[in-house]
């Protein structure tokens, strides 16, 4: 038997930079914390595992983070010239401007300190990330890539480096749950995919896929499901962790793409097509939709699976957390998961169903495996978030040294906080997901411009 402590860790950097100077020599960069403008969308009411990812920084950073949460030209009224490093998080996308506008890339080209970005579905935009990238002179890339797919699509980029992380960690609210018993929980199998568009390739087709095949053959052996694809059927905050600990089992499969579209073109192409050909139907199921075959012969024949962003995803993490039995597709899982030790292994054609059917009958197993995955992955400290701050803190550092140091002033720091008020929310997964009222209200806002409006509206009357 293993124990957490020979479970694989993330990789760390080789060296860090010294937090010690002798009297007389010229500062280090760790003379002080360093201070990190962390820019990012921060949003309780979506996906959860975005905020845990945000809160981590200020909660386990040993440098001071100021998080600054916008979008579109995010750094208007921010003087950068205060912070050392500047942080754009994935949340927002370099590469596009509605996410990071014009005015703000050419602050942050501008900004003489060091300069990261953290990248995730970095299938999509990516010529236009390397030019931003470039354009706004990135020094660290913090990639969900291996360090050979790494190289090969950030090698090119002069100065630039990267640092492999895994796509989310295990949220420490979450393995503080209590278990539900086996017996008490009302659905054996759940599961909540999403169609993604075809040129995603064979691995979107795969988030489909289990859950109609799972559910087509579940009847034949009895098995109880909750199993849904469609935009509606999404779960979030609350509402995802009770379905979570509602079932005995969760379906899972990496996360990625198959295609890395450089420049658009696939996207573009294949979507463009598939929606003037579409035939549209009061009745969805009759309506006609181009086949995944024809669009794939079309714009991305022989463009899949040339470059490897296979993943685990972060959904995985919070099953394990909850204790709940993962049910998935053999694959790596970034090196963490086992088959038959932290899983049950299905055959991408379903053709061992027969004997999951049968794990899912024998109660002892589901709570062997649970067990396993629980003690060797959820609290495994390689796999927390204090562990991805670590590695961050080390990179960064090693980052700022001979870069200029920021100028600074308590009066500055309120003054920033005052502008830009930030509260993180502990734990977004018992966050209540907004009503379609409060979305439809939201996207007003945003669109009609007021939302500095309605925040000064807010502070108003906390104060009353």
């Amino acid at each position: 038997m293993k124990d957490s402590h020979d479970r694989p860790r993330p990789p760390l950097p080789s060296h860090d930079v010294s937090t010690d100077s002798a009297p007389g020599d010229p500062p280090t960069a760790e003379a002080r914390p360093l201070r990190i403008l962390l820019a990012c969308n921060y949003d309780p009411a979506n996906a959860a595992t975005v905020c845990d990812h945000i809160n981590a920084f200020a909660r386990y950073s040993r440098h001071q983070v100021q998080v600054l949460s916008r979008v579109g030209e995010i750094f208007d009224g921010v003087k950068l010239d205060t912070f050392d490093v500047v942080v754009i998080h994935y949340s927002l996308f370099l590469a596009v401007e509605a996410f990071v506008g014009p005015r703000s890339r050419r602050a942050l080209a501008a900004f003489k300190g060091a300069k990261a970005v953290f990248i995730q579905d970095e299938y999509r935009f990516v010529n236009a990330t390397l030019d931003a990238l470039e354009a706004c002179g990135v020094d660290l890339v913090f990639t969900c890539l291996g360090p050979a797919e790494a190289e090969r699509i950030y090698g090119g980029a002069p100065g630039l480096r990267t640092q492999q992380v895994l796509t989310g960690y295990v949220p420490q609210w979450l393995a503080n749950y209590p278990p539900i018993p086996l017996s008490a929980r009302r659905t054996m199998v759940g599961y909540r995919g999403r169609t993604y568009p075809a040129w995603h390739g064979e691995q979107g087709r795969e988030k489909i896929r289990i859950g109609k095949l799972f559910k087509r053959d579940a009847r034949r052996f009895g098995i109880s499901t909750d199993i849904a694809w469609s935009e509606r059927s999404r779960l979030y905050g609350r509402d995802w962790v009770k379905f979570i600990r509602d079932c005995q089992a969760v379906l899972a499969v990496e996360s990625g793409a198959s295609v890395f579209d450089f420049d658009g073109a696939v996207a573009a192409r294949s979507e463009s097509f598939a929606t003037l050909i579409e035939r549209p139907h009061p009745i969805p199921a009759l309506a006609r939709k181009p086949s995944y075959e024809m669009l794939r012969d079309r714009f991305f024949a022989g463009r899949e699976d040339q470059i490897d962003i296979a993943q685990i995803s972060p959904r995985v993490f919070e099953a394990i957390a909850l204790r709940t039995l993962i049910i998935a597709y053999p694959g790596r899982y970034s090196g963490v998961m086992e088959p038959w030790r932290h899983y049950v292994p299905l055959d991408k054609d379903h053709g061992n169903m027969a004997q999951v059917a049968t794990v899912l009958r024998d109660p002892e197993k589901i709570a062997e495996i649970i067990t396993n995955a629980y003690a060797e992955i959820a609290l495994n400290p390689a796999y927390g978030y204090g562990a991805m701050i670590a590695l961050f803190d080390a990179r960064v550092a090693e980052t700022a040294v001979g870069k200029p140091r920021a100028t600074f002033s308590d009066r500055s720091d309120a003054r920033f906080r005052k502008a830009f008020p930030f509260t993180p929310v502990d734990n977004p997964h018992e966050v209540r997901p907004r009503g379609a009222v409060e979305r439809l209200a939201r996207a007003a806002v945003r669109r009609l411009g007021l939302a500095d409006l309605a925040r000064r509206a807010l502070r108003f009357r906390s104060r009353a």
